[in-house]
């Protein structure tokens, strides 16, 4: 066959049609792979070549206002694997499911999937780490990444917030400042070979947050916890509120709730329990929203303090409607109506008022609008426009119904009538400290809300509310105090009405009346048997108050008779350890760190000085200043029983230096590690 054959030519262009073609796909293919598709198969390179995991940093410090740690972040073990060199999935996943507490078939998936990397379980604890790192696994490995912790475990739990798995804050403190000490994340890089096995890792370190600073004092923090689980114990109450402010800047010195959680470990409780109540829960105010109506009615000139209205025997009728008070009265003054929490009283004196005027007013106390604290989630609470009230709204809004507040609206207003009438932010961080070393500091911010004299006039009220009124029980031993009540109905929604077994106690306060050195609000949610403000939460306030003042080291300032203590036998001590019977019947026995102001013998030496005076009877010595250690050997030397609290230095002491007691006497030292106010408990010598 020639080379002109014309089978072969056709075979020969066959073929060459065939040859471009396939070079035709061939490269096309190439084209797409090197070209169209390139940045896609370098990616997938790189994910089989090429690992990279963001390393958390360690969030900024949030300390106490003495800085003492409230939350800190630490280096845990978080567990990976690289299922490709795993060698007994099975065996392994057993052996993981009983340390981790993971069931196993879910750790088996994970151990025998087709990625290159997979988490096991993040931020194991050491104990879990060390049993995992003896076993030594094959495939198995870890990565250090921060994790935050909470020493005190539920101390101030509501106002720190929890931080999640991702390293971010989910409320309070940590999610309102959580760009600023959250910190930077760092790198860790991965390079492996074909066989997937690294052979060289890189790492970026991350860059640690800001540190926090807070008003917060731990101790008062424990108080106020005490004294929540304590109240909600003996109320049965559904849930309660408790924060103590300095009312001459508004920085929140403690804020506690029930019900609360462990912020080490939020997600096992239920999400009800991380509500910050104080802040977010929202309540019809009752009569601690009269300071509001009789602060209006003072500025405006409508009334004056010792002004008299007809009780009308404890009934009023308001457009049809009867609104009663809780026993009958006679003629008051506004100052009776607000010790006596009058409702048909102040619904007298708050109708002159005016709606639009009331309403202004409401707004210039901070209601209807959010503080500002700095802190997640504040609700602003409910004000209807002055346009959208009804004939009875007026009245019944003097007495606190018809509006909602939260327990910090309620003690903001209270701390601006005893600072003298200025509404202060209230906040919780008062530093910043940058890693760069910058420093940004929370300056008080305030306004006038009432002038000083009306704020005087309705301190004075206050006060008679707590000596003479319905907070009697809110009396702080060796301490003025002043404050209002409330007892407020719950509306119930399905029954379209005010509740007859559900209501929320409150009082509202300050100490000492003379010159507050701490506001504090108390709101109890459905107590069982006494509902009352002056029954339940007047007493809390009492006991609350008087501890944290004589832990500030604040010397008492009640105005009473000098105290003589009984020289006539033992039949005249108090049955109470530690108390003492005044001589004069007429004046109470009083518990507390009093500062004494008598005529008492001038043979109080300092620790450690014995003073004998006669039947086995020596004068207590004056123990301020000395250290727990100290005061234990001279009293055991003296045959005094030492009841001591806190630790540090001596700050108060009952009985006070001078008084005279037989041996066996217990007395009672509060110790402290700062002298703050220099509260010095002696006796004033002529």
């Amino acid at each position: 066959m020639g080379q002109g054959d014309p089978v072969s030519r056709r075979r020969l262009v066959v073929a060459a049609i065939c040859l471009f073609l396939w070079g035709s796909a061939v490269g096309a293919r190439l084209f797409d792979l090197h070209v169209v598709k390139a940045a896609h198969y370098r990616e997938l390179a790189s994910e089989q070549h090429l690992r990279e995991l963001d390393i958390h940093p360690q969030r900024g410090a949030i300390r106490d206002r003495s800085g003492n740690d409230l939350a800190i972040s630490i280096e845990v073990d978080s567990l990976y694997a690289q299922p490709a060199k795993v060698e007994k999935p099975r065996q392994t996943a057993d052996f993981l499911s009983a340390v981790l507490g993971i069931p196993a078939d879910a750790l088996l998936g994970k151990l025998t999937d087709d990625r290159p990397f997979v988490w096991l379980k993040r931020k194991i604890t050491a104990a879990q780490s060390a049993q995992i790192r003896s076993a030594d696994l094959p495939g198995v490995d870890f990565l250090h990444e921060s994790k935050r912790f909470y020493p005190n475990v539920r101390l101030a739990a509501h106002v720190l917030g929890p931080v999640n798995l991702d390293n971010h804050g989910v409320g309070g403190i940590e999610y309102y400042y959580d760009e600023l000490i959250a910190g930077t994340p760092g790198r860790v890089v991965e390079h492996r070979d074909a066989r997937n096995v690294t052979f060289e890792r890189l790492r970026q370190s991350p860059t640690e947050g800001a540190s926090l600073t807070t008003t917060l004092d731990m101790n008062v923090q424990h108080f106020v916890e005490e004294e929540v689980d304590r109240t909600v114990r003996e109320t049965g109450a559904v849930g309660m509120s408790v924060i103590v402010m300095d009312p001459t800047t508004g920085g929140i010195l403690a804020m506690a709730n029930h019900p609360t959680f462990n912020p080490n470990d939020y997600a096992r409780f239920p999400e009800i329990n991380w509500s910050n109540r104080a802040i977010k829960y929202v309540y019809e105010p009752g009569s601690t929203f009269k300071i509001a109506t009789a602060a209006a009615v003072l500025e405006e000139g409508l009334g004056d303090i010792d002004e008299i209205v007809d009780g009308k025997n404890g009934s009023i009728v308001v457009h049809g409607f009867r609104i009663r008070d809780h026993k009958p009265f006679g003629l008051l003054t506004l100052r009776e109506v607000i010790e006596y929490s009058s409702n048909v009283g102040m619904i007298q004196f708050g109708s002159r008022i005016g709606d639009s005027l009331f309403a202004d007013y409401i707004e210039r106390f901070g209601f209807g609008k959010r503080t500002g604290i700095d802190l997640m989630g504040e609700e602003k609470g409910f004000v209807r426009p002055s346009g959208q009230w009804s004939g009875l709204s007026s009245s019944v809004i003097s007495i606190g119904q018809e509006v909602s507040a939260t327990a910090l609206q309620v003690l903001n207003l209270t701390a601006a009538v005893g600072n003298g009438g200025v509404l202060y932010r209230p906040y919780v961080v008062r530093r910043v400290d940058h890693v760069d070393g910058t420093v940004e500091e929370t300056r008080p911010e305030g306004r006038r809300v009432m002038t000083t004299k009306t704020a005087t006039l309705l301190q004075d009220a206050l006060s008679g509310v707590v000596t003479d009124g319905t907070g009697q029980s809110g009396a702080i031993p060796g301490f003025t105090a002043a404050g209002k009540t409330g007892t407020a109905q719950k509306f119930d929604v399905a029954m379209g009405r005010y509740s007859d077994t559900r209501y929320v106690a409150s009082f509202a306060g300050y100490a000492p009346a003379t010159s507050p050195r701490i506001a504090v609000v108390v709101v109890i949610d459905e107590p069982r048997g006494g509902y009352h403000g002056g029954e339940v939460a007047a007493p809390a306030f009492g006991r609350l108050a008087g501890e944290i003042l004589r832990y500030m080291g604040v010397e008492p300032d009640a105005l009473r008779p000098a105290p003589r203590y009984s020289e006539d036998g033992d039949a005249d001590l108090p049955s109470v350890p530690g108390s003492w019977r005044r001589q004069d019947a007429s004046v109470p026995s009083q518990r507390g760190w009093q500062t004494v102001n008598a005529s008492i013998s001038p043979m109080a030496g300092r620790a450690g000085v014995e003073n004998v005076l006669d039947a086995g009877r020596f004068a207590v010595p004056d123990y301020f200043g000395q250290p727990l250690r100290a005061v234990f050997g001279d009293t055991a030397r003296l045959g005094l029983r030492l009841i001591s609290s806190g630790s540090g230095v001596a700050v108060g002491q009952w009985p006070p230096p001078g008084a005279l007691v037989p041996s066996g006497t217990a007395i009672d030292v509060r110790f402290s590690t700062t002298l703050a106010g220099e509260f010095r408990p002696h006796a004033s010598v002529p």
